[in-house]
């Protein structure tokens, strides 16, 4: 099964130079292949911090991912899966025609039986699930509403100590949408008990049940920091 990629020589060393700085952090030679090949919009670091919380975050749930496009971060957290178990649930209404080289892509790199390909809207395949996800990624509709309304719609099906994860949300992302939305959301408070940025990705660890704290266990704070300390590097705004 080919990997679907466009783009002309310069995606393609672009694609490579991501590949070969992934290396260079902890656990990123498992991504080159899927960096090399894969297009996508996804900095080094930031593949490798979703490729850890697939591996590494607590809970049980699966892991929801609103906006896939062709799998670059899809095949990310699903590598990151293929060495712990569990399942990612792709949400996508595909609006470009890009369902079938997912797929492709997936089962290219032998990781089509950890992700279920969900062609819908990310709003309308919230209202229907009864499960808890241990993280939510969105990387959706960049507009603000829409950010706002998908934070809202699985916000709820995210278990306590689970990470909500936005993409394109800071300076260096270049959309308002996600950058407002994490600004008012993804910062300590109600909702979530920790929060940063990484890369163009805005994080925020939801608070446990009864706002402490404290009541989390230890574990659901150490991985995270770890990480966090290994993949960062200075390409944040100032």
């Amino acid at each position: 099964m080919p990997v679907r990629r466009i783009g002309t020589w310069k995606d393609a060393l672009r694609r490579l130079a991501d590949a070969t700085a992934a290396t260079t952090l902890p656990g990123g030679a498992r991504l080159f292949g899927v960096l090399a090949r894969v297009d996508g919009y996804l900095y080094p670091h930031e593949a490798v911090f979703l490729y850890h919380v697939a591996k590494d975050a607590p809970g049980g749930g699966p892991i929801v991912e609103v906006g896939s496009f062709r799998g670059r971060s899809t095949l990310c957290m699903a590598a990151g899966l293929k060495r712990r178990g569990g399942r990612i649930v792709s949400v996508d209404p595909h609006v470009y025609g890009t369902a079938d080289e997912l797929r492709e892509n997936l089962a290219h790199f032998g990781l089509d039986g950890l992700v279920e390909v969900v062609v819908a809207s990310s709003v309308d395949t919230a209202r229907g699930w009864d499960h808890e996800a241990r993280a939510v990624f969105l990387d959706g509709d960049h507009r603000e509403h829409a950010v706002e309304a998908d934070l809202d719609a699985w916000f709820p099906r995210l278990e306590a100590g689970g990470l909500m994860i936005l993409h394109d949300a800071t300076g260096i992302g270049g959309f308002e949408g996600p950058r407002r939305v994490a600004g008012r959301r993804l910062r300590v408070g109600d909702e979530f008990d920790a929060a940063g940025r990484l890369g163009s990705i805005a994080w925020g660890r939801k608070r446990a049940l009864g706002g402490s704290s404290s009541a989390m266990p230890a574990c659901h704070g150490a991985w995270l920091d770890r990480i966090i300390r290994a993949v960062k590097r200075d390409v944040e705004p100032r």
